[in-house]
């Protein structure tokens, strides 16, 4: 059913062939096994996009989908899953991120009442390490998760196959 609706919904390829900011991967990004889902693809994509939504960088989006040439993911979903970073999330996600960092590298928090350049700088090490660990850790989880909810949802089937047979 997820895979029909973004069937429907992707754009195809000479639109995305034509849009200028996926030209730097080439003709490798219209290659069929990016946008195929099975079990691998699907677990891969997931953790690419939960890794780039953590990343305090702008256009999650290319990094997402740069994890998912490197690594055969399924392309939609990847991007999709960018969006758990939405504008609702950033900043709970952000803090968070800053938060664990600090705890980590035992900095003190930031009151942030100094001159903004100078405070930026002294989050910034603490920020990239927190959200560096939480988008790791994340896709992690979201690998396992897809691997397991999918080998799940394939025992459940066989399973109803069996039962349905028995007369």
């Amino acid at each position: 059913m997820l895979r029909q609706w973004l069937r429907r919904k992707m754009p195809d390829q000479a639109t995305l062939r034509q849009h200028r900011t996926l030209r730097l991967f080439g003709e490798r990004l219209l290659e069929p096994d990016y946008w195929f889902c099975n079990r691998h693809s699907a677990a891969v994509a997931v953790a690419a996009g939960l890794f780039a939504a953590w990343l305090p960088l702008p256009m999650h989006t290319l990094v997402a989908i740069a994890l998912a040439l490197m690594l055969k993911g399924y392309m939609p979903l990847a991007i999709a899953m960018v969006w758990v970073n939405n504008p609702v999330t950033l900043a709970p996600m952000f803090y968070l991120g800053y938060r664990l960092g600090a705890h980590l590298l035992g900095t003190p928090e930031l009151d942030f009442d100094g001159p903004l350049e100078e405070e930026a700088l002294a989050a910034a090490l603490p920020l990239l390490t927190g959200c560096l660990l939480l988008g790791l850790g994340s896709a992690l989880l979201g690998w396992l998760l897809v691997q397991l909810g999918w080998r799940a949802k394939v025992l459940f089937s066989w399973w109803l196959r069996k039962v349905n047979r028995k007369p």
